[in-house]
């Protein structure tokens, strides 16, 4: 899977998590007004989902945020 920042018409950006054969697993529910904006926003989600994936080992769960 991979992470594409894409521009729309209103020069607004946005990220969408692709699989291994480009069709989206899901997309950022809101525009960010910088393309470096949308790209962090990507990365603290990808974060937030490999904290979640780390649930699944009944592990201790961590408090906090990111």
């Amino acid at each position: 899977m991979q992470f594409e920042i894409r521009e729309n018409s209103r020069s607004l950006w946005s990220w969408v998590l692709l699989n291994d054969t480009a069709e989206p697993v899901v997309e950022s529910r809101r525009n960010f007004p910088s393309r470096a904006q949308a790209a962090a926003a990507a990365l603290a989600f990808s974060q937030l989902v490999a904290r979640a994936g780390r649930t699944l080992s009944g592990g201790p769960r961590q408090v906090g945020f990111l």
